[in-house]
């Protein structure tokens, strides 16, 4: 969702737009959203995103109007205990930093986001804002082996990186004095959807409102054309699924989704998924036909340490039935897998 915030926070500065930032700096104990989670907000109350809904969205977004009028950053505490809860009807017992930033000026904020949404088509981006001073703060971003925005000596920015980094967690730093918060922009994760049948349409559907980027692969045109799938980014076709993933380079933030509408095609596109680096790889399927595939791919040479990677048959034990219950099941285990919360009797098999 990084990157359709940005992008959406972009078209308000082209346009001349101020809008409001406001951002999850801290969060303790059980909360609705964690640090890193954002909203836009103009002049007419909320643009997109969440940090958490109830009334301290409410208050975020009444504090967002004040900093459009009076052009001032300031950061807000939210406990989420007593009349707060009970008004949000939560029982969550956690605490929140918000922090609000007044973007005014187009000109001094559109290059610094503009060039923080581009990098989310590659390797992200680091964002640093020194929050010392709420109600100005001063932001960086790492890209690569350069820096934009305010000037860090090296060795602080180096120090900085290696506080986040690591663990790609957003979160306060204190450094000598000053408080950092650090967070590391990732590019969207992508599903690519090997088959363009009935259950990939919902599929994509509901993977792309789960924050996927979302790519869409059949081998008949007319099961491949982008009027089909309005939610995917990517629609193509590739005759015979040979080299389904030319182009595309799955890597561990990839998520391989086989929903061909046969056991050859399955097969294809399955073995060429286990030769990738993705993520996750995941197959439709009853468990007769993963004994027969899997013997057909032992028979070429695959290993039982390659196809303990695959999750078959696909999709959380729900009892699916519909083609959108199942893109559920599906979907819903890509997010257990995301999260790391994927129960055993859900892990590949």
């Amino acid at each position: 969702m990084v990157k359709e915030l940005l992008t959406l926070l972009c078209d308000c500065l082209e346009q001349g737009r101020p809008a409001a930032l406001a951002s999850v700096i801290a969060h303790q104990g059980s909360t609705p959203r964690g640090a890193g989670s954002r909203l836009i907000a103009d002049a007419n109350g909320l643009v997109a995103g969440t940090i958490g809904g109830g009334l301290a969205e409410g208050q975020t977004l009444k504090a967002c109007r004040a900093a459009l009028r009076d052009g001032k950053a300031r950061i807000l505490n939210f406990a989420l205990t007593g009349e707060l809860a009970a008004k949000n009807d939560m029982i969550c017992g956690g605490s929140l930093r918000v922090l609000i930033e007044p973007l005014l000026s187009s000109a001094e904020y559109l290059p610094f986001f503009r060039a923080v949404r581009d990098t989310l088509s590659n390797d992200g981006a680091v964002l640093i804002t020194d929050i010392t001073d709420t109600s100005r703060p001063l932001r960086t971003a790492r890209i690569g082996n350069a820096h934009i925005g305010a000037s860090l000596p090296e060795e602080l920015l180096d120090q900085l990186l290696a506080a986040v980094l690591p663990k790609q967690k957003a979160g306060i730093h204190t450094f000598e004095g000053r408080n950092y918060f650090i967070e590391h922009c990732l590019p969207p994760l992508r599903m690519i959807i090997a088959g363009g049948g009935h259950v990939s349409r919902p599929t994509a559907q509901t993977a792309a409102l789960a924050g996927f980027e979302v790519t869409v692969l059949d081998d008949r045109a007319e099961f491949s054309q982008p009027e089909r799938f309005p939610w995917a980014a990517h629609v193509a076709t590739v005759p015979d699924y040979l080299n389904c993933f030319a182009g595309f380079t799955p890597n561990p933030r990839t998520y391989i989704v086989i929903v061909t509408r046969g056991h050859l095609h399955d097969s294809a596109v399955l073995s060429q998924a286990l030769a990738t680096e993705a993520g996750y790889i995941g197959m439709i399927g009853s468990t007769r036909k993963r004994t027969e595939l899997y013997a057909a791919l032992r028979a070429q040479g695959v290993s039982e340490e390659a196809l303990a990677r695959v999750h078959c048959p696909i999709g959380l034990a729900i009892g699916a039935e519909t083609p959108e219950e199942i893109a559920v099941s599906i979907v819903a285990e890509c997010i257990a897998h995301r999260r790391r919360a994927c129960p055993p009797e859900n892990m590949p098999r």
